[in-house]
């Protein structure tokens, strides 16, 4: 059974699964003549340090991945938030974007991530109202 998606939501972080998840979503993206939003989740409460980390190298991440997406002739919409990273995929942004998939990766780039592999992930697929591809 096939399933058009139309609003794909990419959460990235910088690590390499979540750019490998992203040119995962580029090519489902073409296929389904699909929307990529991206979006950088800051939690200052977990790590502050990574965070204004992520704060200072977002506009360099997002700008690579918006030429990739523009070489492809896809829209690609793109935000940084601020919050608890799993409430806000897996519900917020699903709701007020009309997402209809996520793409992101099994583990992210924090330290703390690294320790509890994949909570942020393992929450989404859990409780996301959409498909959730996860990509290694």
């Amino acid at each position: 059974m096939s399933h058009d998606y139309k609003h794909i939501l990419i959460p990235v972080d910088g690590s390499q699964q979540s750019i490998n998840a992203f040119k995962k979503a580029v090519q489902i993206a073409k296929r389904n003549d699909a929307i990529l939003h991206l979006v950088t989740v800051v939690d200052k409460r977990n790590d502050p340090e990574e965070a204004a980390s992520i704060e200072r190298d977002k506009e360099s991440l997002f700008k690579s991945l918006e030429a990739h997406a523009s070489k492809e002739n896809l829209t690609i919409e793109k935000d940084i938030k601020f919050g608890n990273a799993k409430k806000l995929i897996a519900e917020d942004l699903v709701k007020d974007w009309s997402i209809d998939l996520i793409i992101m990766g099994a583990t992210g780039k924090g330290r703390i991530a690294k320790l509890v592999v994949g909570s942020i992930t393992n929450h989404v697929t859990r409780h996301a109202r959409c498909d959730v591809l996860i990509v290694k």
